[in-house]
């Protein structure tokens, strides 16, 4: 058997082009959502009323974003870990002992791919230290059927939607009670029990980081420079990264990464199954996502955005970001096996190869963009401002990656990650 420091990586022409499209298209994808909380105090990602989104063209970008977009990008690449393990699980002639090594190396650098992101590059919203240390928990799972898998993710995807549920049920009930109490007019004499209210309604928007207080202070930590953000980072990302990534993201995590593993070894990532197939599943998944999210975006405005209908608290969130989810995957299934757009297809494709590099490049770039530190440009930018940057970045990447691809084998953080996880310097260009 092989030993560790003779095994290689996947070769190019082993790679599924399907799967990389498709996480080519989530990591653009994602930073739809991302740039909100880049460009603004992160409350504005939830209340578009922190950031002056909610009149206008600006809530009209919101309510698209919200309807299209919310939850479903981060869904399927957290999908595509999960198929992910299974490719790289799948080599020939090695020992079980030697993958499950070789795994666990990969998982915990991602980890520290996380903590880099974290804390170096100073993003709130990252999702690697989640996959790294879920992927520890997800090995084993590998040898079950596709049937138990999705079973097991079901289970805990009407978990979290029972959760969702309990905080909708208890901000909706909070913040009413809130509300009637601050429409009395000036100078009305409260109660212990109303002065109480206030303060737990206080107390859970701040803990949800939407307070109007924490947002303006947020925001001029933003403008000020490294260190200083650096400083107060670390009190948040700490506490997503360790009471938060046990209460709510390992499951978020781990049921996708299930489901991943299981539509894998149903051939529906890797454009094996039929086109009907795939074009019951975008129907199916389309049909049922687009309405339920439609409900809840307009539940939200209607509202006057109120917080317990925010993305965060909806009670069907998770039935309506997964159904998007399956029915953008089986969409673009079926664009794959087509045949059509192909050249668009490989540009995406290496954008999918290079997932690291550009996910970690998100955070490069936008803190030069908005933070005090590069060009200062946090809470200054309409929505609809800041998706024209959106565009200039999806650009750059797309021609990066294609660029970068034909003279490397891999991206320079793939590279690093491969190199480390098989404890060999990996080829880097292609000659």
């Amino acid at each position: 058997m092989n030993s560790p420091d003779k095994i290689t990586p996947i070769a190019l022409k082993a790679r599924v082009q399907s799967i990389d499209t498709l996480r080519g298209i989530a990591l653009l994808g994602i930073l739809l959502m991302n740039i909100i909380a880049f460009a603004n105090p992160f409350a504005a990602y939830y209340l578009p009323s922190i950031d002056r989104a909610d009149t206008g063209l600006n809530l009209a970008v919101f309510m698209f974003m919200d309807i299209f977009v919310e939850g479903s990008m981060r869904t399927i690449f957290s999908i595509l870990f999960g198929a992910g393990l299974l490719i790289f699980i799948n080599k020939p002639n090695v020992e079980p002992r030697t993958i499950k090594s070789l795994f666990y190396r990969r998982s915990l650098l991602l980890v520290a791919f996380g903590l880099f992101n974290s804390y170096i590059l100073l993003w709130l919203g990252d999702i690697l230290y989640t996959y790294g240390m879920t992927g520890l928990v997800l090995y084993w799972f590998r040898d079950l059927s596709a049937r138990k898998l999705a079973g097991i993710s079901a289970g805990i995807i009407l978990l979290l939607s029972l959760l969702h549920t309990a905080s909708y049920m208890y901000s909706a009930e909070l913040g009413k009670a809130a509300r009637v109490i601050e429409a009395l007019p000036a100078g009305t004499t409260l109660t212990s029990e109303q002065e109480e209210v206030l303060r737990d309604w206080g107390d859970f928007l701040n803990q949800q980081y939407v307070g109007v207080k924490l947002a303006e202070q947020q925001l001029r930590l933003m403008q000020s420079g490294y260190i200083e953000n650096f400083r107060g980072i670390i009190t948040i990302n700490f506490m997503l990264q360790t009471t938060g990534f046990i209460a709510t993201t390992f499951w978020d995590a781990l049921a996708m990464m299930l489901l991943g593993m299981a539509l894998f070894k149903w051939g529906l990532l890797d454009c094996s199954r039929t086109a009907r197939v795939y074009g019951a599943m975008a129907l199916a998944g389309l049909c049922i996502g687009l309405p339920i999210n439609t409900w809840e975006t307009l539940a939200f405005v209607n509202s006057g955005f109120h917080f317990e209908w925010a993305a965060l608290n909806r009670p069907t969130y998770d039935l309506g970001r997964l159904s998007l989810a399956l029915g953008y995957i089986g969409l673009i299934m079926l664009i794959c096996k087509s045949g059509v757009l192909k050249k668009m297809q490989r540009l995406l494709s290496k954008v999918g190869q290079m997932a690291l590099t550009n996910y970690l490049s998100h955070s490069l770039i936008c803190n030069f963009i908005f933070m005090g530190w590069g060009l200062g440009l946090a809470g200054t930018l309409h929505r609809i401002e800041i998706y024209y940057l959106v565009l200039g970045i999806w650009i750059f990447q797309i021609i990066a990656s294609s660029l970068w691809l034909n003279y490397f084998r891999f991206g320079p953080a793939e590279w690093v990650w491969r190199s480390l996880t098989y404890k060999k310097r990996q080829p880097f260009g292609l000659t």
